[in-house]
């Protein structure tokens, strides 16, 4: 499949507004801060994931990053706007482990990254594939095919890999989960 249609976009939390969720009266502060020292393929702490006015509860873990070249974006005919870039697959695994069956959920959607550099990493929305998409890179929310209904069950788990774009000479530091404006975001160092 060609490519279609290609937008990059900063990532600064849940485009529905959903994750923002505010700490709870007496809770501990500690309770409320981000975990320390996670690695790729360690779960973050449980996060909610709202979506057709239903929340359900979810274990988030980032896998893997594989990065791309510079030479993958030539396909897109846009040397400007891509120049000095090249992709980041980000993978990870997600797991619905509580609450109703969700429609449409989307685990990715408050993963972003940081690069070696310091710079976040941009979200890269495709609508197709590029020739040098990883083989093991679902780009459909996990879901089975496309035009399929795509509802997560309690208990289903699924892969998930999006890509970001990152300048052509940094790597991936860490792979992020935003948890509102008010609470620091999960990171996961990528080593």
């Amino acid at each position: 499949m060609g490519v279609i249609t290609a937008l990059a976009v900063t990532a600064c939390g849940s485009s529905d507004g959903d994750s923002d969720k505010g700490g709870k009266p007496g809770a501990s502060k500690a309770a409320d801060e981000a975990p320390k020292n996670l690695k790729l393929g360690q779960p973050g702490p449980v996060q909610e994931i709202t979506s057709y006015k239903k929340t359900g509860k979810f274990s988030i873990t980032p896998t893997k990053v594989s990065l791309g070249e510079p030479e993958d974006l030539k396909e897109l005919d846009d040397p400007k706007k891509y120049k000095d870039k090249k992709i980041a697959w980000i993978y990870v695994k997600a797991k619905h482990v509580g609450g109703p069956a969700i429609k449409e959920a989307r685990p990715m959607g408050d993963i972003g990254a940081e690069t070696d550099a310091g710079a976040p990493a941009t979200r890269f929305i495709l609508i197709g594939t590029l020739a040098s998409t990883p083989k093991d890179c679902n780009l459909l929310n996990g879901a089975k095919e496309l035009g399929s209904e795509d509802i997560w069950k309690q208990n289903e788990e699924r892969t998930v890999c999006e890509p970001y774009l990152i300048p052509a000479t940094s790597k991936v530091k860490n792979v992020t989960y935003s948890q509102g404006f008010y609470k620091e975001p999960i990171k996961w160092a990528v080593r």
